[in-house]
This record gives structure tokens, sequence and C-alpha cells, in this order.
């Protein structure tokens, strides 16, 4: 099951939510946060979500797939577990609320990310719906799923043993999530599967998946559960409360001070030297830097957007500058950093040595 998006926030888009991303103050935009999330009435029906489950389903039965599974509107991704149902975040029901996602939570499912999401989940369903995990044949391609779920999981990137789907070498996080990301790559449109991974450890799990699915594809389901972890219209909080919440959960505290102030001091110019401020430049490529960083590290996402907010931060106290003529320079440069920091972290724990 995905994290919830994996964000985090800054302190103050939360206590003044006026101030996200540049929006103007408006009288909706204030009565929608403060409005409770099941007095929304969202629903999935006429929406582009309900399009994309429906692309879901065609998809399966391309794949000589009967099973349908159940989705509904909750506070994040994820399917219960053991229950085949799918639960989608609430925000993607409302062209309004994706909007204040991509202020409040820094960024926002494209559409295709969400079509890549629901493939997933559509693979821990189908493992829930059959049963799969608690075969021998199961065990011994993933692995137990009894085993503890952590959230801190360090990957081995490029690792061979594991498809590539969603970012951050998610299929190495737990048995269960590698069923569910080795189906997503199995089930996605135009996919040569066997030629991507050829010569992969990886191909086994996809001929399983292959194997599976053709003895499995039209038989009915061995469990029929349809209990939701959270249904949206049991959403008690404001849309406000909701986003304090995911910040109390996914805030990331960091302590670095002045220690990075060298390398910064080496990657821009000095204050004054140079027409623009580097400040700017680091907060316009934020969140694509977040996003590219923790794709190839694999470090959390919440972890890489403290770091660079901290970068930011201290390039702005420095008053460090850059010549607009080099801008593609100052970002490569920035890019490894950033990179490096977070390898550091995965493998020790620590961004630096501390004398």
């Amino acid at each position: 099951m995905l994290s919830p998006s994996q964000i985090t926030f800054r302190e103050k888009t939360i206590t003044d939510p006026h101030e996200a991303a540049d929006s103007p103050r408006r009288p909706e935009r204030e009565a929608l946060l403060q409005a409770r999330i099941k007095d929304l009435k969202l629903h999935l029906k006429g929406t582009a979500l309900e399009r994309h489950i429906q692309q879901l389903y065609g998809e399966l039965e391309a794949k000589g797939i009967s099973f349908r599974p159940e989705c509904y509107l909750s506070d994040q991704w994820g399917c219960p577990s053991g229950v085949p149902v799918i639960g989608l975040p609430f925000y993607l029901a409302d062209p309004r609320l994706h909007t204040l996602e991509a202020e409040l939570g820094g960024d926002a499912e494209t559409e295709r990310e969400i079509l890549m999401y629901l493939r997933h989940e559509a693979g821990h369903a189908f493992n829930y719906a059959y049963r799969l995990y608690d075969t021998e044949e199961w065990r011994k391609i993933f692995g137990d799923y009894s085993k503890p779920y952590h959230d801190d999981y360090k990957p081995r990137p490029f690792s061979r043993k594991y498809v590539v789907h969603i970012s951050g070498w998610y299929a190495q996080k737990h048995p269960d999530e590698d069923f569910a990301e080795t189906f997503a790559v199995w089930l996605t449109p135009g996919m040569d599967w066997a030629k991507r991974y050829a010569g992969w450890g990886a191909l086994k799990k996809l001929h399983y998946v292959d194997e599976i699915l053709k003895r499995l594809g039209r038989t009915p389901q061995l469990v029929q559960l349809a209990d939701r972890d959270l249904d949206v219209e049991d959403m008690e909080e404001t849309v406000l409360d909701h986003y304090r919440q995911r910040q109390l959960e996914e805030r990331v505290e960091l302590s670095l001070r002045d220690h990075l102030d060298q390398e910064l001091l080496g990657l821009f110019e000095p204050a004054d030297a140079a027409p623009a401020s580097a400040e700017t430049l680091v907060r316009a490529e934020r969140q694509s830097l977040i996003q590219a960083v923790t794709q190839y590290s694999g470090v959390g996402a919440p972890m890489v957007r403290a770091l660079v907010d901290h970068l930011v931060d201290r390039a702005t106290a420095l008053r460090l500058t850059i010549h607009l003529d080099k801008t593609r320079e100052y970002l490569t440069k920035l890019t490894s950093l950033v990179t490096a920091l977070a390898m550091n972290y995965l493998y020790t724990d620590r961004f630096f040595e501390v004398d």
C-alpha cells in the first residue's frame, strides 16, 4: 500500500493557508479549507477519477481478469490489509481540492501517476482476493507476507531483483509491495515486460504473475470482503485539519545549522556578486529537485524536502547570488550535492560526519 503521497509541509503554509503558492486571499478557498470533508459530498460518479477506474477495469479485462476491485474515496491511497478494495485520496475527486493538494502538499498526482497507483493497488487487491500471499509458491518468490512493515526501508538502488514502477524503488519496501509493483508492470498497456526485464532476477516474478493470472483470471475470488479503512463520508475533520495532521505525522526536523554553508558558498556566487538570488533559483526548481532525488536515491520525500528547504534557508541567509547565463551549471551542481547527501543518509543514517 502506498504511503500518504510521501508529502511533508512547510509550517507557515499550514499556519496561514493563504500564503500557499502565491494564492490570493479568496473567500471560496477559505470556505473550502474550513469545510468538513464529509460535508463536501464527494463521489466518484462522473469524475475524471471514475474514468481512470474504468480504464483500469478495461486493462484487467484485456488481460483476461474478471476481478473488478471496488474503489472508494478515503484519506489516502491504499488497500485495507487482506481486503480486496481500493481507497483513493478524496482530493482527486474535485479539481479545487486537487489544486489545494498541489499547494499545501507540495505535489499532486498527474493522470499518469493516478493510473500507475491504480495498477499498483489493483495488485494488492488481487493478492488479497485470491489469498496468494498464503501460498507456498508466492512466499518462495516474494517472501514472507507477515514480515514487519517499515516506512523507513533502505532500498538498494538499481537492484535487478525488483521491477521499477513507483519511484523510490518501492518494490523493495515489503514482499506485498514487491508483488503489487510486479503486477502493475505486468498490467501496464504496451509494456513488453519480457524484453524490458530480460536478464533481471525480477523476470521470474513477472512470469509468476503471468502464469497465476492465466490460471485464476476467470475464476471467482476467494475473499468477498468489502470493509473500508476510512470512507470519505466518515471524515469529520476539515480540509485544513487534514493537512495539519499530515504535517504533524510527516514533518522532519533537521539540525544542520551552518554545516553545509561551505558547499553552498562553493556552488553559488557571494552576496552582491551577481544580479539574481540563488534562493529564487532553488525555490523555482524545488519540486523537480525533490522528485528527482527521491526517485533515484530511494530516500523518502519528507527527508529530501526537509534537506532542500534547509539549503533554501541557508542560501537566503548567506544572500548567495547567481549569473543567469549559468543556471544549468548551478542546477547540475545542486542536484549532485543533494543526491550525494541523500545517498550518504541512506547508507549511514546521517548526511555527513561531524568531527
